[in-house]
């Protein structure tokens, strides 16, 4: 069996954000990470992230991120520049000079050198090895692996957005919805053709998302790539049954 899938899937908690994607492409936002490299450290990168895992083995996952999705082909996430992440152990020397990358960011906020901007891209595609997973509104689960979830990441460069990193002042609402609305326009763009599977809760809400299909057919979906996708709707319960 293969430990890794043709496709990544992109998973969200509600209907809506599934909804949203399907009629208007992925929208980016910034995300809050904390990576330990000594001692925590909480920065925010704007990104979108997706996994690379089998429907055979992506149970657990959507006990983590939702039972709502969307997969694509690995040929897509190649041609739109997306990259595995980097999973650092803490207290290893890569950990230590990735740390002191931040620092200098910190130093010189956005007057960096071009080199020291392809040094902090590093930086946005990494993640611990391990850690607590910490999600708001639920459980935090210790020494999580989040190498298990075999993340693909698409983050923006300098280009489309102004703001490649920002640290702890990120966390007040206000400052969130701030960088957020800064690059409400950008957008990570996909084709019908593109899609392997569509995720959804239940059978129930089948005639509810072709329904979104056909509505957005004059922009984005043919009739035939309607018809073709009604075969790729899966449901969570089918994957947590029947795979």
């Amino acid at each position: 069996m293969a430990l890794s899938s043709n496709s990544i899937i992109h998973f969200t908690r509600r209907k809506s954000y599934l909804r949203g994607i399907l009629e208007d492409n992925f929208k980016l936002k910034f995300c809050s990470e904390s990576i330990t490299f000594n001692d925590p450290v909480n920065f925010a990168v704007p990104m979108v992230s997706f996994c690379d895992i089998p429907l055979s083995q992506v149970k657990d996952h959507i006990g983590s991120y939702g039972c709502y999705g969307i997969g694509l082909t690995k040929e897509w996430a190649i041609k739109q520049k997306l990259n595995p992440v980097l999973y650092l152990q803490a207290g290893s020397h890569l950990a230590e000079s990735l740390s002191r990358v931040l620092l200098e960011y910190r130093k010189n906020g956005q007057d960096l050198s071009g080199e020291d901007e392809h040094m902090l891209n590093i930086l946005r595609y990494s993640k611990n090895y391990q850690g607590d997973l910490c999600r708001a509104g639920h459980r935090t689960i210790p020494n999580y692996r989040f190498s298990d979830e075999r993340e693909w990441r698409y983050v923006p460069t300098k280009s489309q957005v102004k703001t490649l990193l920002l640290g702890s002042q990120y966390m007040s609402q206000e400052k969130k919805a701030a960088a957020n609305a800064a690059m409400s326009s950008v957008r990570l763009t996909f084709e019908p053709d593109d899609i392997r599977y569509i995720i959804i809760e239940t059978e129930e809400e089948i005639g509810y998302f072709l329904d979104v299909l056909r509505k957005a057919k004059g922009k984005n979906y043919s009739a035939h790539s309607i018809e073709r996708l009604s075969t790729r709707i899966l449901t969570a319960d089918q994957i947590m049954t029947d795979f």
